[in-house]
């Protein structure tokens, strides 16, 4: 696997294994090669993720694995190529806890800064969940939490999410 710095860049081209340096394109400071051109734009990947709700709550689930080891999440995942975002959450949804998932519409898009693999553009959907819940591997507990009573230690831009979510009035619905 490639060698990454701390900013998820790379340190050397993938094409020609020349140490990359800092160049500045269109305002946007990038990592180039000086040999074959190569540039690393860094661009966000498209990830979804789902307010699932039951009896006046929201089901989350706590990660078994960093980034964010011990935080709470909705369900997502990344997006697949030529994915749709709808189609991603019902998959992640079904590998993350077992069961379909009813998406009833779009909180939002936000843009997730704060994860160590890179930049995400997350687009947060609300739902029903349709099924029992069977947790896979990525993650070692779940809850349903009240609005109120959300945990302290909550992964992305989730509790955000979940406050525009509240916010339109969408909580019980």
């Amino acid at each position: 696997m490639q060698p990454k710095n701390e900013k998820g860049f790379y340190t050397f081209c993938p094409y020609c294994a020349n140490k990359l340096i800092l160049k500045t394109i269109d305002d946007e400071e990038v990592k180039a090669c000086t040999n074959c051109d190569f540039i690393f734009w860094n661009n966000p990947k498209p990830v979804t993720s789902i307010i699932l709700k039951k009896d006046n709550k929201i089901l989350m689930l706590q990660k078994a694995s960093d980034p964010f080891k011990e935080y709470w999440v909705l369900p997502g995942g990344f997006i697949k190529h030529e994915e749709t975002a709808e189609l991603a959450i019902k998959r992640e949804a079904k590998e993350e806890i077992g069961s379909d998932v009813i998406v009833e519409g779009l909180i939002g898009v936000y843009r997730i800064d704060n994860d160590p693999r890179g930049i995400h553009i997350d687009i947060i959907y609300h739902g029903k969940l349709n099924g029992e819940i069977k947790l896979g591997k990525e993650d070692k507990s779940w809850h349903y939490f009240f609005i109120n009573e959300l945990p302290e230690h909550i992964a992305y831009k989730h509790r955000e999410a979940i406050n525009d979510w509240q916010r339109k009035g969408n909580q019980y619905g």
